[in-house]
């Protein structure tokens, strides 16, 4: 009788532990996406201040929201910013394939924002696009 209850408890509490690991396996959401907003630093020259980093996991809808804002921007050949100091930094990256996606800077205007996306391996190479009023406010909201 003993060695039976002691099987019976045995399998109980395989169970029990094998159904905490399903559900943990289950409930976890892996990040796939990663958006970083930041600022330039003012205490270190060339440094870059993620202000606001958002993951997929937390807001799938922002992360959307940003895919499909680079992806309706319209090249732009003249553009009239300051180059060197843009006003924000946005980095899209993917965690789990340890891949950067999206490279770029903001330059907000009055009606809307350039972005100058990096298109090589260094900021030499870069493309600069425009989008519109409404998506450069969506990007003002995430720094709030």
């Amino acid at each position: 009788m003993n060695k039976k209850r002691i099987l019976l408890l045995s399998i109980f509490a395989l169970i029990l532990f094998s159904a905490g690991y399903l559900t943990s396996k289950i409930t976890t959401e892996t990040v796939t996406r990663v958006v970083k907003i930041g600022v330039e630093s003012n205490k270190n020259n060339g440094q870059i201040d993620n202000e606001k980093v958002i993951t997929d996991a937390q807001n799938q809808g922002v992360i959307d929201n940003f895919i499909m804002i680079y992806l309706q921007s319209k090249p732009v050949e003249k553009v009239d910013i300051n180059k060197d100091h843009p006003d924000l930094f946005i980095e899209m990256n993917s965690p789990k394939q340890s891949t950067g996606l999206i490279d770029s800077k903001v330059w907000f205007t009055n009606n809307g924002a350039i972005i100058g996306i990096r298109s090589g391996e260094s900021w030499e190479d870069i493309e600069y696009k425009i989008i519109s009023q409404a998506d450069a406010d969506f990007i003002k909201e995430q720094m709030e």
